[in-house]
């Protein structure tokens, strides 16, 4: 996983948001996500730059056993990915117009906390609006991606099986007039 950590916020500050994100609407409802936000929280303010590996948050937070192992069980990647959409979520509507901003960068377990700019209520109105739109445009894209790389993939396995049939059809052939000569 790669490090990340950004800290532009203060250190009270940050633990001040994890708690009123652990009380929302959002996540109050989801005791291990809670659990793996603040996990992840302390280690990203109290060990900067180290990053976490899924076999510790598996068996420290998560109560998975000694023999955990990352490749076989996606539980930590799937938990992580829940609570990313948990977080913006939560950024999407009730924390809106919150100052510090809590993200978890794909690729990483290091929380970044970033102070969001202020300004007046409608420009950051406007400038929400338009960042979402901005994170919803590449997830269509990428979505309308996939049936053209369906139907590209389709195309090149058929391809390959006709080629497949037409040689072993042709290959018989070859051998029996091989062996009538002989």
């Amino acid at each position: 996983m790669a490090v990340t950590h950004t800290f532009t916020v203060g250190r009270d500050q940050c633990f001040q948001q994890i708690e009123k994100l652990t009380k929302s609407h959002s996540l109050h409802s989801s005791e291990s996500l809670c659990k793996l936000l603040r996990y992840l929280a302390e280690h990203s303010l109290d060990h900067p730059g180290i990053a976490l590996k899924e076999y510790q948050i598996a068996t420290e937070v998560l109560g998975r056993p000694s023999g955990f192992d990352p490749q076989r069980d996606s539980t930590v990647r799937g938990q992580a990915g829940r609570l990313r959409v948990k977080l913006a979520e939560y950024y999407g509507q009730e924390g809106v117009h919150d100052p510090v901003l809590v993200e978890i960068p794909k690729g990483s377990y290091a929380l970044t906390f970033t102070l969001r700019p202020m300004k007046s209520a409608g420009p950051v109105l406007a400038a929400t609006a338009v960042e979402q739109q901005e994170k919803k445009t590449p997830v269509l894209s990428s979505n309308r991606d996939w049936p053209v790389a369906v139907i590209v993939l389709s195309v090149l396995l058929a391809s390959s099986f006709i080629t497949s049939a037409i040689l072993l059809s042709q290959r018989p052939r070859i051998q029996s007039g091989f062996c009538k000569s002989t």
